[in-house]
């Protein structure tokens, strides 16, 4: 059992799968994030821009750093881009030599194996 995904509307805070008030009336988004921080709730990622991060038109939540999951607990292979800050998405070719990752945002290629080791 993970946290509660939640999702914002208004400056309120709703239950992502199920569209019940979790908590609402913030007056900020910093009184909103202090909230989700003693509560054990999580948001939707975002890049950069502060576009969300979606999958098939759902929302992408990021679990314990770098685990990232879709509302129905699916876990998904992403990287954030380090240059816009986008979603990274595996291509379908997969090989022992190389994770090639391609930003959905800027539609950068890079191989998430090598980024890794470089830094």
């Amino acid at each position: 059992m993970g946290p509660t995904k939640a999702v914002v509307k208004q400056q309120a805070l709703y239950d992502a799968v199920s569209g019940k008030l979790i908590q609402g009336g913030f007056s900020s988004y910093r009184a909103l994030a202090e909230y989700v921080k003693q509560h054990y709730i999580v948001l939707p990622v975002h890049d950069n821009a502060g576009k969300p991060w979606q999958l098939d038109g759902k929302p992408i939540y990021c679990l314990h750093g770098v685990q990232y999951e879709t509302v129905d607990d699916r876990r998904v292979h992403l990287t954030r881009c380090p240059d816009c800050g986008g979603m990274g998405v595996r291509t379908e070719e997969f090989t022992v030599e190389s994770d090639c990752i391609r930003c959905a945002g800027c539609g950068r290629e890079c191989d998430a194996r090598l980024e890794m080791m470089e830094t």
